[in-house]
């Protein structure tokens, strides 16, 4: 499917219209959903200010979407959570591997390809990230192509029913970079801190696996 679209696509460019046609954008998006086709999409949130969705498919992130909420610095720790705080950024992030096959495939200008693709993303999974985020008011707005390509990517560790605070402290600290006032005073100012270290702690530690570090 991609080969075909990829020669149908060459004809039409080839033709130099004036314009960009229907016809092109509609085989962009075709080439886009086949390449798609299959994706899971992770969300992760990493503090309440900043959420990333990561689309990965055969095991390599394809597509990175980073959410940036407004966070106020002018006193003490903003503790606001995050349904009570406005967007402030949304960033599109293409791996460097991926967006090369996008580019050798689509013949055309590289900044209509951005938008192309922009536009099929918000027509094809803005409204599920939005739902996701349980509000409407998501977009994005910035575009970037990274200097690497995919790295691997997994469904995120959740912590178990059983695992309590104590035990979750009791693995923060044998990773030896917090001591046990620090991490009671992190916890003070954000509360859900300790869960959250906790988790990151054994998602970094499935992610070395992965790796075969």
């Amino acid at each position: 499917m991609r080969n075909l679209i990829k020669l149908i696509l060459e004809d039409e460019v080839s033709r130099k219209y004036a314009k960009p046609t229907p016809k092109v954008e509609q085989l962009v998006y075709r080439w886009l959903n086949n390449y798609f086709d299959g994706v899971q999409i992770y969300h992760k949130k990493h503090y309440e200010s900043t959420h990333s969705f990561e689309f990965c498919k055969n095991g390599k992130e394809i597509l990175d979407i980073t959410l940036y909420f407004h966070t106020d610095y002018s006193g003490d720790e903003d503790r606001r959570k995050t349904e009570e705080r406005s967007l402030d950024k949304g960033l599109m992030t293409v791996p460097k591997n991926v967006f090369d096959d996008l580019t050798t495939d689509l013949p055309m200008r590289v900044s209509y390809l951005k938008y192309l693709l922009e536009e099929w993303f918000d027509d094809t999974y803005l409204g599920e990230i939005q739902k996701k985020m349980s509000r409407n008011d998501i977009y994005i707005d910035e575009f970037d192509v990274s200097n690497s390509d995919g790295d691997i990517c997994f469904p995120p560790i959740t912590k178990p029913d059983d695992v309590t605070e104590e035990e979750m402290i009791e693995d923060i600290l044998k990773a030896g970079k917090y001591k046990m006032k620090d991490i009671l005073w992190w916890e003070e100012r954000l509360p859900g801190w300790i869960e959250q270290t906790y988790l990151e702690q054994l998602n970094g530690a499935e992610y070395r696996r992965l790796k075969g570090q």
